[in-house]
């Protein structure tokens, strides 16, 4: 069920900045991919109500909850029940983080509601509320605006690249904490990128625009197995498996996981036994074998199936099947005849656990 269908159209004088049908879930993340300049943050301010009636001409946009807009009206931004969270943060700056949260709380919408200790538990708060913003680092600061956004209840989470000016420590966590809010909340989101490992961790539904419309629309497990695309795309060729925590080895700082009867190891990561992992894994990272290899520094290696070969200049894209789910791997054209290598043969992954990247639990 969608939760909005639109036809946007944005103009700056005679420019065209924005043209598009664009529809979006009821639940999830739906990830706007694109460069810079494609029309992402123009879409998401389009939704939200920032944009002058005057420069959207031709946009329709019908939400679950009533008309958004159409050619004889407006709806107000504070009417239509969005939350907002841009790459720098807007935390106000004259009161503590815990008065920022209430607020925000203070003045709900009717989308699904968090509790206060909720937003303060998900997003690592808790020794940071009686701080002001100034005082918060750039990923402080960022957790505390998304759980401001949060609280308020909105209908529609919009964020546009809230972790473009944020170290990898940072990013992680708060791409756990989404996680954790895409699994507990009847929420639909909309999560504007670049960045395709972002994308690949968060987002249920890829929507790829350029020069101001969307040119592809899809699921994004339908995008990380077409191996069409991904011969175009080798640069952004990731794949999702969904897994399951079945412990931790503290001492070797590792995390096992399971996939189907088969097993992973990874770093360490928090989530409980019997958490749902998102686990990503780059073409590029993965080798293949005809028969496991007793003793390696490669700790993982699985039982795989050939689902397809793409021939692409001189190297090989192999899908690879595996318990039900897909993944890829990128090998010479020497390595495919040596491995002699066909649709629907047996064959065996290595994959490094380093490179490896499981950002936190998530509902599968």
């Amino acid at each position: 069920m969608s939760f909005l269908t639109a036809v946007l159209a944005v103009k700056q004088g005679s420019k065209p900045l924005l043209d598009t049908a664009f529809e979006l879930e009821e639940r999830g993340v739906t990830a706007l991919f694109g460069p810079s300049g494609a029309g992402k943050t123009t879409l998401l301010k389009v939704l939200a109500g920032l944009i002058p009636k005057r420069h959207t001409l031709g946009s329709v946009i019908n939400s679950k909850h009533g008309v958004w807009e159409s050619e004889q009206f407006h709806l107000a931004p504070d009417k239509r029940g969005v939350g907002l969270v841009f790459q720098h943060q807007q935390l106000f700056p004259h009161i503590t983080v815990a008065e920022n949260l209430t607020y925000a709380q203070k003045r709900q919408h009717d989308g699904p509601k968090l509790s206060f200790d909720d937003v303060v538990t998900i997003f690592g708060l808790g020794s940071l509320l009686t701080r002001y913003p100034q005082a918060l680092s750039g990923g402080e600061a960022q957790r505390a605006a998304l759980a401001r956004a949060l609280i308020n209840a909105p209908r529609l989470l919009l964020m546009d690249e809230p972790l473009a000016a944020l170290d990898w420590a940072a990013r992680t966590e708060i791409l756990i904490a989404l996680n954790q809010i895409k699994s507990e909340l009847q929420l639909p989101m909309v999560y504007v990128s670049h960045q395709w490992d972002e994308v690949i961790q968060l987002a249920d539904h890829v929507q790829m625009i350029e020069h101001g419309q969307i040119i592809r629309s899809e699921p994004l497990a339908a995008l990380t197995t077409d191996i069409d695309f991904i011969t175009q795309e080798q640069r952004l060729a990731s794949a999702i498996l969904m897994t399951k925590v079945l412990g931790h080895l503290p001492q070797e700082r590792l995390t096992e996981l399971t996939l189907g009867d088969q097993s992973i190891l990874v770093p360490m990561i928090t989530a409980k036994p019997g958490a749902d992992v998102r686990l990503l894994i780059r073409m590029l990272d993965v080798s293949l074998v005809a028969e496991p290899v007793a003793r390696s520094s490669i700790l993982n290696t699985l039982a795989c199936r050939v689902a397809h070969i793409k021939d692409h200049e001189g190297v090989a894209l192999i899908l690879l099947a595996c318990e039900g789910q897909f993944f890829n791997a990128r090998i010479t054209g020497r390595s495919k005849r040596l491995l002699e290598l066909k649709v629907g043969q047996p064959i065996f992954a290595q994959i490094k656990a380093t490179a490896l990247n499981s950002p936190g639990p998530q509902d599968g």
